[in-house]
């Protein structure tokens, strides 16, 4: 049936204007930002805000701040929208001064932010935040000193012979050719980007088909994708991370960093000076302290190689468009080129014909034509800050809170007809010594200003100027029949003549088009023949688990009802296909017999949180076997028997908390879960990471609270756990880590801390340390594993595993025995009564063959394992196309296959009235009656829980202390019938919490 009418149609439209209608309010509740603080704001459109024309890549943005600008005439500043948030763009020249200078500390950062998997980007002297960019700052800027560009024109020079000779080459005299400047100058300024930046001789103009100018240009390559990526780097950061946008691509990022260490580990060799960047980067490599922060950061690997990709883009584009548009500007204007020949002429005519440095920074015509392009051609054409912290503008009421995006618009100042009098002309005259001097400061700023300012503009210059006199020297420059005059910069609506319609045709192409995506896959099992839930456009069949009102466990057991008699059944999760198999023998097959066809499980954590991805429960094979195999030691019988003593201690302190509860006569109302909790979290703390927690007399210690933290099922830390087990792109694009921040931080210095201790003392404590210890000093040259370590945050990954897997599981397992045991008295004191004689027999003391000697606590766990298991269900993923045997289905490669284990376990043809908890099921006769493959808590076949029995162990233990104390019954409190937390990604009780009495019995029996 439909889920809101009687149609599915009709339902579609109804959740698609309401997806509409809530992106709508969501994305509009904003746009009073600027008005409540009384600022002048452009009008901004649903979904897009003011972004619309450049988003749709038809204007861009500097022209579109440059519009911004112009429409807040006579104001100080302007309010402006991207999408949804709002940014402020800056006119008044005071306030322009205070931002890039006089106040700089507040705006030390750009808000332009790369992805940062993009380390060439992110950490490169452009985009990197405070206070690394002070050091690194600091260190380049001798680069860039007369004394050090005098050394590197000789370099430049050569490239300046090659465009010469290739010119020459031509055989221009007499005729008109026409040429391609773009790639004339690009070609040109990469040869000079090689050589300084990169220490090697390209010539890419004599030799085109070098590797350098083919990587160069996939750099610049103008295409919509392209433009867009960039587009998002600089006005939407917080976008980047879920696109994944980079500046540089993979090729070109495995090109550069080949070349660059190619050059730098031969540099370091030799011992070679070539007074180039090179040079000064091998000088940068290393550790640097902030003497502000105290902070140290560390300049190697891609963050070194970074400023070598920003130098490539700062210097390549900047000066190729610069040359390109002053040629274009001289070739319109032959008076002005023909007075600049002259004085190149002159120049040269005065120094025998030879181009030196001095000369080419001694040309004021020169400079006035190059000053008067960057005005009217910027290459950036606008700055960007972002405050650093709240910041009352000067003069004015207005308030800019900690994050506002600050644009300054180059574009609009230099247009501006109060600053540049008939401003779109070409004008040399305006760079006269006199006009510049009567100019108002603040208003010229091609390199920025201030800190920020561009660190290599002098140099841009140099090699631009450069350029110009190597071809004004020789030929005239004149416009042909494909040169567009003018140049055009805009366009107009893309669709109507109204932009509302526009708006209103994209919103409904876009929908449209993700329906019709999202639906692609809709008849992947029907057309198999496979039988499959009828599914719902943009959620598939998870609906349910995806707005948290049923647990993914229990919706996988509702599929496996509702399809009973069927081997297996198609579902979907969002668009994608998935398999549920019901069938024991097929289950037998997937998880032991053909285990090698489906060695990995599905669900994945980001590859970025090493915590979450290179543990044993989430890596991938072949690492995964080797890991495995490493630690299957630590979980054999001598191991726990060793570990046993350490958890006895936990156990005293347990029963000094009961103690001090003073349970006597009616007992006390207890939350169980809090309580099972206390003493898992105790265990672990001494088994796996070396301390002693006490977290029943240090309730807020830290390594309680972290717990906690992690298990904390709120909205969004259930959406985080739903998509590491059932959606890994999300995963990918939101960089979900597996156990929070927070407790990541604090597992990694807890553990280290203890590792380190245990290093220097050379202690032994039979403890899960003990065991990474030694896998840390003896296994990392291991060759299979290629992508793991044990060392860093992979060994940490393992201990993290082990407090997950032993705290989760164990208390909540207690927590339910404990639940069905004050539910069945007759049951909880047959159990006490075999407990009791169990002590009688050992003088009272626990021991560890006494706790596996216990037949019926052995059958209570089990039964309480088949009814409440920790995590409901397996997944596993073929690695291979894999044909069912018996079965006309082939599994694809990658199809991710799920088996619920609530189903089997609840299946009335394996577990007779299932509902009811009876310990029975588990008697020696029982349990062979019973056919393989339908009771598996923990998994089965290699991919098992590894930690099982030292779960059970633990678990076993609490109950038996427990029991042995206290009589558990039910309460005012308890939940009949328990209910479980749709939003857990494991089986805990709703809201986590479980109230029982417990009550102090007679222990004289003893």
């Amino acid at each position: 049936m439909a889920f809101i009418t009687a149609y599915w149609s009709l339902d579609g439209m109804i959740v698609l204007m309401t997806l509409i209608i809530t992106v709508h309010l969501y994305m509009t509740h904003k746009f009073n930002y600027w008005k409540k603080r009384n600022v002048l704001h452009a009008q901004p459109i649903s979904i897009l805000g003011n972004f619309k024309n450049s988003l749709l890549l038809k204007r861009s943005p500097g022209y579109l701040l440059k519009d911004f600008y112009d429409e807040g005439k006579g104001m100080p500043y302007i309010g402006f929208y991207i999408l949804d948030k709002p940014f402020l763009l800056v006119r008044d020249r005071e306030l322009i001064k205070n931002f890039l200078i006089k106040d700089f500390d507040y705006f030390i950062d750009r808000h332009a932010t790369p992805n940062t998997t993009d380390r060439l980007a992110y950490f490169s002297l452009f985009f990197i935040k405070n206070p690394a960019w002070k050091i690194l700052r600091t260190k380049l800027s001798p680069t860039f000193t007369s004394g050090k560009l005098k050394k590197m024109f000789e370099l430049m020079l050569e490239c300046g012979d090659n465009l010469d000779t290739y010119l020459e080459s031509l055989k221009l005299e007499d005729k008109d050719i026409e040429l391609d400047m773009k790639d004339l100058s690009s070609k040109f300024f990469i040869d000079i980007v090689g050589t300084t930046a990169y220490g090697l001789n390209v010539n890419s103009l004599n030799n085109p088909h070098n590797e350098f100018p083919k990587y160069s240009k996939q750099i610049f390559e103008v295409s919509i994708l392209h433009a867009f990526e960039f587009l998002m780097i600089l006005f939407l950061p917080n976008v980047i991370r879920f696109i994944n946008a980079r500046l540089f691509n993979k090729k070109v990022t495995a090109f550069l960093r080949n070349v660059f260490w190619q050059t730098i580990i031969q540099r370091i060799k030799s011992g070679k000076k070539r007074n180039d960047f090179i040079d000064a980067l091998i000088e940068l490599k290393g550790t640097h302290r902030d003497e502000d922060s105290g902070r140290e950061f560390t300049f190697d690997g891609d963050d070194l190689l970074a400023q070598a990709a920003i130098f490539f883009i700062a210097s390549y584009e900047t000066s190729s468009t610069t040359m390109i548009f002053t040629l274009y500007e001289l070739a319109k204007h032959p008076e002005v080129q023909n007075r600049l020949r002259k004085e190149i002429l002159n120049a040269l005519d005065e120094i025998d014909g030879k181009i030196t440095y001095d000369m080419v920074m001694s040309l004021p015509y020169l400079d006035m034509v190059v000053s008067e392009i960057l005005r009217m051609y910027p290459p950036l054409p606008f700055l960007d800050r972002i405050t650093k912290e709240t910041y009352k503008v000067p003069n004015s009421d207005l308030v800019l809170e900690k994050g506002t995006p600050i644009y300054i618009s180059l574009l609009g100042v230099h247009y501006d007809p109060e600053y540049y009098p008939n401003p779109d002309k070409f004008d040399p005259e305006r760079f006269t010594k006199e006009n510049k001097r009567n100019r108002s400061p603040y208003v010229y700023l091609p390199f920025g200003d201030g800190p920020r300012m561009c660190i290599g503009s002098r140099m841009g210059l140099l090699q631009s100027k450069l350029g110009i006199i190597v071809i004004l020297r020789k030929y005239e420059v004149k416009p042909c029949k494909k040169t567009l005059i003018p140049m055009n910069s805009s366009k107009m609506a893309l669709i109507t003549a109204y932009w509302g319609l526009d708006g209103m045709i994209i919103l409904m192409t876009l929908m449209i088009t993700a329906y019709l995506y999202m639906t692609r896959k809709f008849k992947y099992w029907k057309k198999r023949g496979i039988l499959e839930i009828t599914p719902m456009p943009f959620f598939g069949n998870f609906k349910e688990c995806l707005f948290q009102k049923k647990a993914p466990a229990y919706f996988l057991k509702d599929i496996y009802d509702e399809m009973k008699g069927l081997p297996y059944v198609g579902f979907y999760v969002l668009d994608k296909p998935f398999l549920l198999v019901r069938d024991r023998e097929l289950v037998k097959n997937i998880l032991v017999k053909n285990f090698n066809y489906f060695s990995d499980r599905y669900n994945m954590a980001d590859p970025i949180d090493r915590i979450g991805y290179a543990n044993l429960f989430f890596i991938k094979n072949p690492a995964w076997k080797i890991i495995r195999t490493k630690l299957t030691p630590f979980f054999t019988s001598g191991k726990m028997k060793k570990m046993f003593d350490l958890m006895l201690t936990c156990v005293k302190n347990l029963d000094e908390y009961l103690d001090a509860l003073e349970l006597e006569g009616n007992g006390k109302t207890i939350e169980v879960r809090e309580l099972t909790a206390k003493f898992a979290t105790d265990i672990i703390g001494s088994t796996a990471y070396g301390l002693d927690v006490n977290s029943f007399k240090n309730p807020n210690a830290e390594f309680r609270k972290y717990g906690k933290m992690i298990f904390h099922y709120d909205t969004y830390r259930s959406f985080e756990m739903l998509a590491i087990f059932f959606l890994p792109t999300i995963v990918r694009l939101t960089r979900i880590k597996m156990f929070g921040k927070e407790p990541t931080d604090f597992m990694r210095k807890v553990f280290w801390e203890t590792l380190t201790q245990r290093m220097k003392s050379g202690l032994k404590r039979n403890d899960l340390i003990d065991i990474l210890l030694e896998l840390k000093n003896n296994n990392n040259n291991d060759e299979d594993l290629k992508d793991f370590t044990f060392d860093g945050d992979d060994l940490l990954a393992q201990a993290a595993s082990f407090f997950s897997a032993g705290f989760e599981t164990s208390s909540t397992t207690t927590t339910f025995a404990l639940y069905e045991l004050a539910m069945q008295l007759e049951i909880q004191n047959t159990l006490r009564q075999e407990i009791f004689e169990a002590l009688k027999k050992s003088n009272g003391k626990i021991t560890y063959d006494m706790v596996w000697s216990l037949p019926y606590l052995d059958m209570v766990m089990s039964e309480t394992l088949r009814m409440y298991p920790p995590l409901g269900y397996l997944n596993r993923m073929p690695n291979q196309t894999y044909k069912v045997p018996e079965f006309n289905l082939v599994i694809e490669k990658g199809t991710p296959v799920y088996i619920s284990m609530l189903g089997l376990h609840y299946d009335p043809e394996y577990f007779p009235n299932p509902n009811k908890f009876d310990p029975e099921r588990f008697n020696e006769e029982n349990k062979r009656k019973r056919p393989p493959c339908v009771y598996f808590p923990f998994g089965e076949g290699p991919h098992a829980c590894i930690g099982n029995r030292f779960g059970l162990l633990q678990t076993k233990l609490t109950l038996l202390k427990i029991l042995s104390k206290c009589e558990v019954t039910l309460c005012k409190e308890t939940l009949v019938p328990v209910v479980i937390d749709p939003r857990g990604a494991m089986t805990v009780p709703l809201n986590g919490i479980l109230h029982l009495n417990f009550r102090k019995i007679n222990t004289n029996a003893i």
